[in-house]
């Protein structure tokens, strides 16, 4: 079912999710929606979320790629006709509704844009991967290898599935597109390949990663506008791979440090980092929303740099 919460602007721009299952839904709902609306509201921008399978074939993949047949079911309702751009999130990111720009102000229309996961990164990438394997074993489970996939290049990727090999990569949880432009495109790509197709972790990324790179135009956008918490956490809080994520308001201080210095942040996986979205009940409801809030308003003045004399503590 599609579920328009709000409709889209006069730009014709919308943020769209797959909820498929109460489960996801009601964790969205919980943690998530009110950040989502404030961003949408702020910017004019729809909301739509779809809850249930697309697809429901002997074709029928598991949930996550069926963010592929977005356009394909947007385009059969009534709303489509107000809809010219569609950003497409993973149901577990948070957005920086204070400071981060109108990302479809990034977008350009005959491409898809899509979020740096490899290159120009603000940390090294081989080095962030280690921590998180490094921290992962020593304190949440000994049978986590220290040498994996996560070590992985791109290219490597590719060839593992078989694929031409790029030397780039993105996080699927997030990309725009033109419903009428690409809907067509990002459906033949779900339909291309057979639910026994088997990725490195059964999942959509190395294939969505492949077919954009190899048919489409992108636009990369800055690696702020679909931070990941877990690369995050490893580089800045490795602290709380101590604390074994339990201090629900250290955990809430560290994600709203993250937020204030990007625009999107993502929760990916199935570790236990990512369950650390569960620290901040809808986002920016209390002392967080006002803290940011007033940061954001100050960052605006600019400064006399008058010189005020010696000041203590």
């Amino acid at each position: 079912m599609i579920r328009v919460l709000r409709k889209p602007g006069k730009s014709g721009n919308t943020i769209t999710t797959v909820l498929i299952t109460k489960k996801y839904y009601n964790f969205w709902k919980k943690y998530v929606s009110k950040n989502w609306k404030m961003y949408c509201d702020k910017n004019d921008l729809g909301l739509i979320v779809l809850d249930n399978f697309i697809d429901n074939s002997q074709t029928k993949k598991k949930a996550n790629w069926h963010k592929l047949l977005i356009g394909k079911e947007l385009l059969k309702s009534n709303i489509s006709k107000k809809i010219k751009n569609v950003c497409y999130l993973d149901g577990d990111i948070l957005i920086n509704v204070f400071g981060a720009p109108n990302i479809f102000k990034e977008h350009l229309i005959n491409k898809i844009s899509v979020v740096n996961q490899y290159k120009d990164l603000p940390y090294d990438y081989f080095t962030t991967q280690k921590k998180i394997s490094f921290f992962r074993h020593n304190y949440y489970s000994k049978k986590y290898p220290l040498d994996s996939s996560i070590f992985m290049k791109p290219s490597q990727i590719f060839k593992f599935h078989g694929f031409k090999q790029f030397n780039n990569y993105f996080c699927s949880g997030l990309f725009i597109f033109n419903l009428r432009l690409f809907s067509k495109f990002l459906e033949n790509i779900y339909f291309k390949y057979s639910k026994k197709f088997k990725t490195l972790t059964s999942g959509d990324e190395p294939v969505i990663n492949y077919e954009f790179q190899n048919k489409a135009k992108l636009k990369w956008l800055d690696y702020r506008y679909q931070a990941i918490w877990v690369y995050e956490m490893a580089n800045k809080y490795p602290f709380l791979y101590y604390s074994k994520f339990k201090n629900k308001k250290i955990q809430s201080a560290c994600v709203t440090s993250s937020l204030m210095s990007n625009h999107f942040l993502h929760f990916a996986g199935s570790w236990h980092e990512s369950k650390m979205i569960e620290s901040i009940k809808n986002y920016l409801i209390n002392n967080d929303k006002r803290i940011i809030r007033k940061f954001y308003k100050y960052n605006q003045i600019r400064p006399s740099a008058n010189p005020k004399g010696l000041i203590k503590p």
